[in-house]
């Protein structure tokens, strides 16, 4: 047994708390930003945490444009059905050009997508900002989870150690 690795139920405890955290934080930061138009990436959201023998991970599934939410895009020309099915879920609330006429949501989308390709897209780092938050509150409880793991496995060495009548110098 004392060359067994100790079991870490405190720490795969805190783990899954802080992937559950980091998902409903994101969550929130996306409605709070405005990021959240057709709730598409918001229930994509899916964190959870796997290991091996040596080694624990929290992993989060999401839509693949999280990351141009996330990060924002260069300059290109985005899919204009895409920007124009945007349109009609957020919705967007065009303004009349100096004639007074208002845009088409087919035009509208042409001119939000001429304005990306020529700027690309701001990104806003929502899930960067559920992770910084959630480091600071679970570092401190994953440190004492790890410590509570430890202490339970040294005491169970000793025990065992004692009740077969070994030497614990």
């Amino acid at each position: 047994m004392a060359d067994e690795l100790f079991s870490l139920d405190n720490v795969s405890r805190v783990l899954r708390d802080y992937a559950a955290w980091v998902a409903d934080r994101y969550k929130s930061n996306l409605s709070g930003s405005g990021r959240n138009a057709s709730g598409v990436l918001s229930r994509s959201v899916r964190a959870f945490v796997t290991s091996g023998e040596r080694w624990y991970e929290v992993r989060m599934n999401l839509e693949e444009y999280w990351k141009y939410v996330e990060r924002g895009t260069r300059p290109h020309w985005p899919p204009l059905e895409a920007i124009r099915r945007w349109v009609e879920v957020k919705p967007v609330i065009p303004r009349p050009d100096s004639r007074g006429r208002l845009p088409t949501p087919k035009q509208l989308a042409y001119l939000i997508a001429r304005k990306i390709a020529r700027e690309g897209t701001e990104g806003i780092p929502d899930l960067g900002d559920a992770e910084e938050r959630a480091n600071a509150r679970f570092l401190p409880m994953l440190e004492a989870a790890l410590a509570e793991d430890a202490a339970a496995y040294i005491s169970r060495v000793f025990r065992d150690n004692n009740t077969k009548g070994k030497s614990n110098i």
